[in-house]
């Protein structure tokens, strides 16, 4: 098992652990002690094989015996953008789509949305999903960490679309392509796919999207939730990346 340490907290042959989530996991759960050997890896592409020198309850000291740089995760760049759903399922899609390799998450507010993160808990909300996001690189062994962003606006969202190869919007409206025969003709990149509310987007939102450069797909003749529907498309997208040998 490994703990994260962000570059900040790594010199040139020191790792100092402040953070006391990292703290708990390495002392109480995995049972560590001054003199044992520990990878730290940093969210970017470096892992360090250290010994613990010292351990308080505020901070770990660790030498560097040695460190590598990991090649980044190849294959597929998937977006997920998606709507805020009600309860804690936000936190299991982030967790999820962490594990899937999505390289970034852009939690939307949208038009139909019955979840509403008001400024003075935003900060708040962002920092327990960037902390979800770490636990679940550190737990399947990913390399890098996905980027989370703030809530935004599925309108400013929408002005990012040319930095993808494909923007697609999964809704249950009319005209829609099969996703499977989108992505079987697809050789680009990257991806971004946009995910909606209890009650899909609305006409306006869909409209939008299309006139922004989004395609409308069908992920077949089932309602799905938005937690299901999210992973569900991304567990898709990186299968079909797999099958075409990216």
């Amino acid at each position: 098992m490994r703990i994260y340490c962000p570059p900040e907290n790594i010199t040139q042959n020191k790792i100092t652990i402040f953070d006391h989530a990292q703290l708990h996991h390495l002392v109480d759960v995995m049972r560590r002690r001054v003199g044992d050997r520990l990878s730290i890896f940093d969210g970017q592409s470096l892992e360090y094989e250290c010994v613990i020198d010292k351990i308080t309850k505020d901070m770990a000291e660790l030498t560097i015996n040695s460190l590598k740089k990991i090649s980044q995760e190849k294959g597929l760049r998937v977006i997920l953008a998606c709507a805020i759903p009600k309860k804690a399922k936000i936190d299991f899609i982030i967790e999820k789509a962490t594990e899937l390799g999505v390289e970034r998450i852009i939690p939307l507010q949208t038009e139909r949305a019955i979840v509403r993160i008001y400024p003075d808990r935003a900060r708040g909300k962002l920092r327990r999903w960037q902390m979800i996001a770490k636990e679940a690189a550190k737990q399947c062994g990913r390399i890098t960490l996905p980027l989370i962003e703030p809530v935004t606006p599925f309108i400013d969202a929408l002005t990012e679309l040319k930095e993808y190869d494909l923007a697609i919007i999964p809704n249950l409206g009319v005209g829609n392509q099969d996703i499977e025969k989108v992505m079987s003709n697809f050789k680009g990149k990257s991806v971004i796919v946009f995910i909606g509310p209890e009650g899909d987007f609305s006409e306006c939102e869909i409209e939008l999207a299309k006139a922004s450069g989004c395609k409308g797909v069908s992920l077949g003749n089932l309602t799905l939730k938005v937690d299901t529907a999210a992973i569900a498309v991304v567990a898709f997208l990186r299968l079909s990346a797999c099958a075409e040998g990216g």
